[in-house]
């Protein structure tokens, strides 16, 4: 902020200096020119010139008028967006610097570093920067009468001051160089304060993209982590919900066990005194035993796939095939060789797993492209095989799929087998309890 403030008090000093510069200039040509007329020496002072002088009042009246409308543009404009007015407003302040410098026959060139400070802060554009900086330098260059009379017919300021005497015109030549000198130093410390301004602004810049791009770590590290945390949780949801059905069939069956080995003892203890009330007896353990295992499969039923809880198996496994077709290359094709596949609901949670699985296997770990599926009745064996053109494997290694696999058939008191010759092959083999009209 004290950056800023200094940048201000420079730019009102060289303003108040090129003003005072300027008055002082006009000043003595309007005097030097109304004392030749004054004192009737103009035939003498005409004979020393190269060219007649400009009319002084108008030429004094002209550099105002363009040094106050540059002052205006400097200090009231505000930056706009519009880019082609910027630099139509660019191209004014030089215009009305050259003027200023006409006006004062090429004598002072020290208001372009006014034009300069103000480019230098509100361009920024580096392009059109640097295309006005060196419009500027050319023009401070150039601004020499010797140069610019070569073209222009213009009397000399020094050649004004010839009329004095030698200690006036070294007075007057001090006086100028002095203010000139001070708007030069004002100018040169109002660059450095600004590049220096420029570079803190660069490093502060710079700092604080090095802490976005920490913070963007730190937030993909924590994102990372917050997306463990939701699996994990997610993970022991399904574990505390599995722990909780499995804590549930335990109790059910533990009741229902034990009722029916209660029954069965008061049946060994009637059966030779009273057949008819062991057959009440047995009645009763029937119903145990029934409600039992209603109960067991209404937990088991839990467990199942939300795609069998709305579609019947064979719908499940066509989306299951159709699903994995159009998110992977491999082709799968689906062969059964049975009327319906409608089984009981521990039965289609073990066949659809099976299928899930052997598909999974076979794109994860054998990088299979076609997929054969084939269902086949073999007595009461449901026959379920699953083929791959796979890579194999020469030693079979049951993972956590397999395992699990093998787990579900063996519920059901099935059997499964692998191998691995041109591809990988899984036969399960599970005994239905096969409706009437499928036997």
């Amino acid at each position: 902020m004290s950056k800023q403030k200094s940048l201000i008090l420079l730019k009102m000093l060289m303003g108040i200096l090129n003003f005072a510069i300027l008055t002082f200039l006009a000043v003595i040509i309007l005097y030097t020119i109304g004392m030749v007329r004054a004192t009737y020496t103009a035939r003498s002072f005409l004979n020393h010139i190269t060219y007649l002088p400009m009319n002084p009042v108008k030429t004094v009246i002209v550099m105002y008028v363009a040094l106050f409308t540059l002052v205006a543009i400097i200090n009231l404009r505000q930056q706009s967006e519009n880019s082609i007015l910027n630099q139509t407003i660019y191209i004014l302040e030089v215009i009305l610097c050259g003027i200023i410098i006409c006006c004062v026959y090429m004598e002072y060139k020290g208001i372009i570093f006014l034009v300069i400070a103000d480019i230098v802060v509100l361009i920024r554009d580096k392009t059109s920067q640097k295309v006005f900086l060196v419009i500027m330098g050319l023009i401070y260059i150039f601004a020499d009468y010797d140069i610019i009379s070569l073209g222009i017919k213009m009397v000399s300021f020094r050649e004004l001051l010839n009329v004095y005497t030698v200690r006036q015109h070294m007075l007057m030549t001090g006086i100028l160089n002095f203010f000139s000198s001070v708007n030069a130093i004002a100018f040169i410390a109002y660059m450095i304060i600004y590049m220096r301004s420029q570079i803190k602004e660069k490093e502060r810049v710079t700092i604080l993209n090095q802490q976005l791009a920490e913070a963007n770590v730190q937030l993909s590290e924590m994102n990372n982590q917050l997306k463990d945390y939701a699996a994990m949780q997610k993970q022991m949801g399904e574990i505390e919900e599995r722990n909780r059905i499995a804590r549930e069939i335990h109790d059910t069956l533990g009741h229902t066990m034990t009722g029916l080995s209660a029954g069965i003892d008061a049946c060994i203890a009637l059966i030779d005194y009273s057949v008819d009330e062991t057959k009440k007896q047995l009645s009763i353990i029937s119903g145990v035993a029934r409600q039992g295992l209603k109960d067991v499969r209404r937990s088991m039923k839990k467990l199942r796939p939300d795609t069998l809880e709305r579609e019947s198996l064979e719908s499940a496994i066509e989306k299951l095939i159709t699903e994995t077709m159009s998110t992977s290359k491999v082709s799968i094709e689906f062969q059964s060789f049975l009327p319906s596949l409608v089984f009981e609901d521990d039965e289609e949670d073990t066949i659809y797993r099976i299928v899930q699985e052997g598909i999974t296997n076979a794109i994860r770990h054998g990088h299979a492209s076609r997929i054969f599926i084939n269902f086949k009745k073999v007595d009461i064996w449901l026959v379920i095989r699953i083929r791959d053109n796979g890579i194999g494997c020469k030693d079979i290694h049951k993972g956590f799929g397999l395992t699990h696999m093998k787990e579900r058939v063996d519920m059901l008191h099935g059997t499964v087998t692998y191998s691995s010759n041109n591809g990988f092959q899984v036969v399960a083999k599970l005994p239905i309890r096969w409706r009437n009209e499928e036997r």
